[in-house]
């Protein structure tokens, strides 16, 4: 028989026997993770995914706080869902991280704040602000910053030389026409008065009513603007009731909008109002106004019921605050869920990476394609192409979709 030799039946066994794993190897395999063991360092298990980190700019102070605070409560839900979702799978269940900013309702503040809040943290998006003014003012911080921000804004300045900046929703042009449309439900003939804040969200939605008349049959027979949170709506109503309108279209937010319904019901003015956006749309509105409010319409990005997604938000916000979802607050639950579905796809939680994979969202199911029609695809300016408004119509304290035909969910109530 022949013998082996000693060293070569070592050699053999050493190449048999399994390569052990340098420690750079197992932590590179665990993300760094190890532990102290009976053997040196051992990978953990179960380590959780480090957090995916999303701003959220908005006023919870100042003279937009009603709104902000909701906004806040509306984008805590949204991450909550997401994570006792699973999270991020595509990142190992990663969770968000809401960072939220306060802009104060002020310009300055918004550009300091969403300086800070990208300089200060590792953030892979943005959302906010819920006034156009206001979010100019963080796109162009973020554009610089090569951090994408989405937002409910309806101003078309957001998508004019932007390339991080998204806009799932309606545009303010598509508001007017939505708005003109709207007024020949009241009337075969609407003569319409246009009094508008001077603001970019009250200027771009007015010029869009006032370029857009003509071509849906529309006229107007007054088109002026005024100093947003004025004091004394008097001399304003005082013309619109020389104008000989039928029909009143007010561009404002909710303290402004407030003031003007109620000095226009002094004045016993026999006027169909429409609030367009802005203030009209939220809770608070018919708070302070009560059965005033009942009969006058409205346009919306979002309304709580587009869909049966939509209501079901609706129904867990409700719980936590006493209120309806209202339209922005609805809209940036949507936002969360497309940035969610952004993550998934781009595997990485890199600003960049979500960019371009915002750049091609398009969804047609779930919580992120909660918008009228139920569909959202990303254009190339940063636009949703299936994006357009519903007409909302207050009805008993409650805000119903009644505008266009295919959207409607309860009748338009006569007044």
């Amino acid at each position: 028989m022949k013998r082996v030799r000693k060293d070569s039946a070592s050699k053999a066994a050493h190449q048999a026997a399994p390569k052990r794993q340098s420690r750079r190897d197992v932590l590179i395999k665990t993300g760094g993770l190890l532990a102290a063991g009976a053997f040196g360092a051992v990978p953990l298990r179960g380590w959780a995914a480090d957090p995916v980190n999303i701003g959220a700019l908005y006023p919870t102070t100042g003279s937009m706080a009603q709104i902000g605070v909701g906004c806040v409560a509306a984008a805590k839900l949204a991450v909550d869902m997401v994570n006792e979702a699973g999270g991020i799978k595509s990142l190992g269940g990663a969770k968000l991280n809401l960072i939220i900013s306060d802009v104060q309702s002020d310009t300055t503040v918004t550009r300091t704040e969403t300086d800070r809040l990208i300089t200060g943290n590792k953030l892979s998006a943005i959302h906010g602000c819920y006034a156009s003014a206001l979010t100019l003012i963080a796109s162009e911080v973020a554009e610089r910053a090569k951090v994408p921000l989405i937002t409910g804004s309806s101003s078309d300045q957001l998508n004019k030389g932007r390339t991080y900046t998204f806009t799932p929703f309606a545009r303010a042009s598509q508001f007017a026409r939505a708005q003109l449309q709207m007024s020949k439900l009241v009337s075969d003939t609407p003569k319409v008065a246009v009094i508008f804040e001077n603001t970019a969200f009250g200027t771009s939605t007015s010029n869009g009513l006032k370029e857009l008349a003509p071509s849906e049959g529309v006229e107007i027979v007054m088109f002026e603007p005024y100093s947003a949170g004025f004091t004394d709506a008097s001399p304003l109503i005082n013309k619109v009731k020389s104008s000989g309108a039928n029909a009143l279209f007010s561009v404002s937010y909710l303290n402004d909008l407030i003031l003007i319904v109620r000095t226009v019901k002094q004045f016993g003015l026999n006027v169909s109002i429409n609030g367009g956006s802005g203030g009209f749309v939220i809770p608070d509105f018919y708070k302070n106004v009560g059965k005033l409010a009942d009969g006058l319409q409205g346009v919306a990005h979002w309304n709580h019921d587009v869909s049966d997604d939509a209501q079901k938000v609706n129904a867990e916000f409700k719980k936590r605050t006493g209120e309806f979802l209202f339209e922005y607050a609805g809209g940036l639950i949507a936002q969360t869920f497309m940035l969610a579905d952004a993550l998934e796809r781009a595997g990485s939680a890199d600003p960049q990476k979500v960019r371009e994979a915002l750049s091609t969202l398009d969804v047609s199911s779930g919580f992120a394609a909660m918008a009228p029609g139920g569909k959202v695809k990303i254009g190339p300016d940063g636009k949703n192409i299936y994006g357009h408004p519903v007409g909302v119509q207050w009805q008993n304290g409650d805000l119903a979709s009644v505008f266009p035909k295919e959207d409607a969910r309860a009748p338009l109530m006569k007044t």
